[in-house]
């Protein structure tokens, strides 16, 4: 009897952890290519999630707010420069961005606890046209500039 216990504890705890490495999208799954002007997202198979501009052409400012059910950690900013920010709020939950100049700019992180992710991205003050947001290796383009995964 002690142990079917053990087992079904066991079960229950595997279960559990798989449930959150295995909840997201397919459709994020994967580096998108690189575009110029763009904002690109992506979950890899390290469970992380990155978000990455490209700007090359003209100076742009990507800036945003990314929510999840969960909290955020293991946040790492990449390539930041002077007017650049990643700012997450007390509760580990919200992260506001703010990206400016020429080159890549981005950050990774990963979710502990959650499985949603919303963004809401904008280009230059303004909501971002769909078709410049990539998302996971075939790099599709959400409905809005406010869109979540799952």
């Amino acid at each position: 009897m002690k142990k079917v216990s053990c087992l079904a504890l066991l079960t229950c705890f595997l279960v559990t952890l798989s449930g959150t490495a295995f909840a997201w999208s397919d459709r994020s799954e994967g580096r998108p290519a690189q575009n110029p002007s763009s904002l690109s997202v992506w979950h890899d198979r390290n469970d992380e999630f990155h978000v990455k501009t490209t700007n090359f052409r003209k100076q742009h400012v990507f800036s945003g707010v990314i929510r999840t059910d969960g909290r955020f950690y293991g946040i790492d900013e990449r390539n930041l420069e002077n007017g650049d920010y990643v700012k997450v709020d007390r509760d580990r939950n919200t992260i506001r961005f703010r990206f400016t100049g020429r080159g890549i700019d981005g950050l990774d992180f990963k979710i502990r606890g959650g499985d949603t992710l919303t963004f809401d991205i904008n280009k230059d003050g303004r909501d971002m046209a769909t078709n410049q947001i990539f998302i996971g290796k075939n790099g599709w383009h959400p409905k809005d500039n406010k869109f979540t995964l799952r």
